[in-house]
């Protein structure tokens, strides 16, 4: 019975294996999401450095740059801390140039508008009003002197735009240019009398004496707005001003020799290309000559 039981136990190795009967379903796999296409990465755009290639020089660069000038010859030069200049003195003298047109115009009021009046030709008898101006002696000196410190102060600002080289100070310059139109019409003065004492034509002398300063006065008080506009405004605005304050002068000069050469011309004769010469000699030459000796002794 033993025997029996253990042949029970012998597997028969004649059967056939039969297969597990769970069927096994194969799927594809899953692509995964986060997986990122090589095909669609761009290329690094970093080249890479051969043996060839010459690796980055920060003194080629400056070699090559101008503003640099590294190839250049050296030079020593000492900078200075940028000063803006102040212009308060400046607008405290103009001030002061309108205080005394204000004083003298409120002082002697009549003469003032006998002065604008006999320059346009307008109201009353021109000899009457001719008689007025010459009698008022102290009034015919401040408006005097309010045009030489007036035109003064013009070349002085003219003379700053310009840039000329002075090696004195702004006051030595103020005073020089004042001094310099103060001393050309004195001296055209007494030129101007000794002259007329000298050739017997004292009363045509006289005529073009007054002429000539009378314009003088009305050209002072018109070139103060100019005067404020060269001081303090724009470059764009000054230029503007400077020109047409340099059209008034212009004008002036002609208005002068216009209205000079009749009176003259009545008293004694004399032609308008003589006339003429004496202009360029007395009037024209003298200008040139302040601006030759500012250019070389300043």
């Amino acid at each position: 019975m033993f025997a029996v039981f253990a042949k029970a136990q012998v597997t028969d190795s004649a059967l056939p294996l039969k297969r597990d009967s769970a069927t096994v379903i194969l799927r594809p796999a899953i692509t995964d999401s986060l997986k990122i296409d090589s095909s669609s990465v761009k290329k690094d755009s970093v080249v890479t450095i051969t043996s060839s290639t010459k690796p980055f020089d920060k003194r080629t660069i400056w070699r090559s740059n101008l503003f640099f000038n590294l190839l250049g010859k050296g030079e020593n030069k000492v900078e200075e801390f940028a000063r803006r200049e102040r212009k308060d003195w400046l607008f405290y003298l103009i001030i002061g140039l309108l205080f005394f047109l204000a004083i003298i115009r409120l002082s002697y009021l009549k003469y003032f508008n006998n002065l604008f009046r006999l320059f346009f030709k307008t109201t009353l008898r021109q000899s009457q009003v001719k008689d007025q101006l010459v009698q008022s002696q102290l009034s015919n000196l401040f408006f005097n002197l309010f045009f030489f410190v007036g035109a003064g102060i013009y070349l002085f600002l003219l003379v700053r735009y310009y840039d000329v080289t002075i090696t004195i100070n702004k006051w030595e310059e103020l005073g020089t240019c004042i001094a310099l139109v103060a001393v050309l019409y004195m001296a055209k003065f007494v030129v101007l009398k000794a002259s007329g004492w000298v050739f017997g034509i004292k009363p045509a002398v006289e005529t073009y004496t007054f002429i000539v300063f009378l314009v003088n006065k009305v050209l002072g008080v018109m070139l103060v707005p100019f005067i404020i506009l060269l001081a303090f405004a724009a470059n764009g605005i000054n230029k503007v001003a400077l020109t047409l304050s340099l059209l008034l002068i212009t004008g002036m000069f002609i208005y002068r020799f216009i209205r000079s050469y009749l009176p003259i011309q009545n008293e004694i004769k004399v032609s308008r290309f003589h006339f003429f010469l004496y202009l360029c000699a007395f009037e024209i030459t003298p200008l040139l000559l302040i601006y030759k000796v500012l250019l070389k002794y300043f």
